[in-house]
């Protein structure tokens, strides 16, 4: 794989290589065709080895909060916990909410993790038919204990778990079968360094099962129709076909690279991260533990402005996030994630430390 320096740093969409964009300039086929069929079914090994599954890992065109706001459609008929730590756990909230659902809510402040006491106790209370979880909040940089919060919903319920993995697949540890995951979803423009465009998903067939109980499912919504288009080979509508050829060739990268050296990797990011926070004596917006390998979100230096730490570093040529929501103001996220190497965060840092100086003096 080729690759030149990456300067572009964004929490998401991430860097695509060369290499992965130019699969996309392939002749367009129809989505029904042999050679389409062919493609798709050669993505699902690969794609259930970044899922750890063996089930079915389903692909839709469209972002990550289309198949957010299909699980609750296709899954819950009433009552839902949703855990709340951030902007995009509290989008799950917020969807289900406009879907007319009984949406309870376990919430922590921004910057830290859930607590899976707390959620064993909101089970213990009152029955759901579904959890769900933001495994990595992309917006304050925190990874939440999903292995132990997985554990924890299956000994106090039969509630499904519908994870949103969107910023941690293919960055961080996950594994669904291992853990019990019944619906995880990933957009693959983020650690999975693929154009956007696409959405894939695991489902698991106790949700197909619970699924199969959901009278109304809606159309472009139903994950069913999804399972079975999938298992004939293809999508339940026209697909985004040239991002398709991008996926399989990146995800050729990212089988070779191997999951648990790339997970390896990302954490290999975050301590680089970490040590050059610590040499600046900088302040992290997240709790010390829980800290993502693919996003960091820090705070302003006291007397500096985020947003123009973020403009004077696109002056130098490099992109980073800005705070997110609430914290927009206040902090600055780096995506250190997909094909980001340590020689990528030298030169960011360094141009990083030319801005702060400069605001110095």
């Amino acid at each position: 794989m080729t690759q030149s320096n990456i300067r572009f740093f964004l929490p998401g969409p991430t860097y695509v290589t060369p290499e992965v964009r130019e699969a996309m300039l392939v002749d367009v086929v129809g989505h029904r065709s042999p050679s389409f069929n062919l493609l798709y079914e050669s993505m699902t090994p690969r794609l259930q080895a970044v899922f750890r599954t063996c089930g079915d890992v389903l692909v839709a065109t469209g972002s990550a909060t289309l198949v957010m706001e299909s699980a609750i459609i296709s899954t819950v008929e009433s009552r839902v916990l949703n855990l709340v730590c951030g902007a995009f756990s509290e989008r799950w909230h917020q969807i289900c909410l406009a879907l007319g659902k009984q949406a309870d809510r376990v919430s922590v402040p921004w910057g830290r993790a859930i607590d899976p006491d707390l959620v064993r106790e909101a089970l213990s209370r009152q029955r759901y038919e579904a959890v769900t979880v933001v495994h990595n909040e992309t917006s304050t940089g925190v990874i939440n204990p999903l292995e132990t919060v997985a554990r924890v919903v299956r000994e106090e319920s039969d509630a499904l778990l519908l994870v949103d993995t969107v910023s941690s697949m293919a960055g961080a540890p996950i594994e669904t079968d291992e853990w019990g995951l019944d619906v995880v979803l990933a957009s693959i423009q983020k650690a999975m360094a693929a154009p956007p465009g696409l959405t894939v998903f695991s489902l698991s067939e106790r949700a197909a099962e619970r699924a199969s109980r959901v009278e109304t499912r809606g159309f472009y919504t139903d994950f069913l129709r999804y399972r079975d288009k999938h298992r004939s080979g293809g999508t339940i509508t026209t697909p985004a076909v040239s991002v398709f050829y991008a996926l399989d060739r990146q995800l050729d990268n990212i089988v070779d690279e191997g999951m648990e050296a790339r997970w390896r990797r990302h954490e290999e990011l975050r301590e680089q991260t970490a040590r050059w926070v610590e040499m600046r004596a900088m302040n992290w917006a997240s709790e010390s533990g829980r800290r993502s390998p693919t996003i960091s979100c820090l705070q302003a230096p006291a007397g500096a402005s985020a947003p123009r730490i973020v403009e004077e570093l696109a002056g130098l040529g490099f992109t980073v996030g800005g705070g997110y929501g609430k914290w927009k103001p206040n902090t600055f996220r780096i995506g250190h994630m997909g094909e980001v190497r340590t020689g990528d965060l030298d030169g960011l840092f360094a141009a990083l430390d030319e801005v702060l100086e400069a605001d110095e003096r």
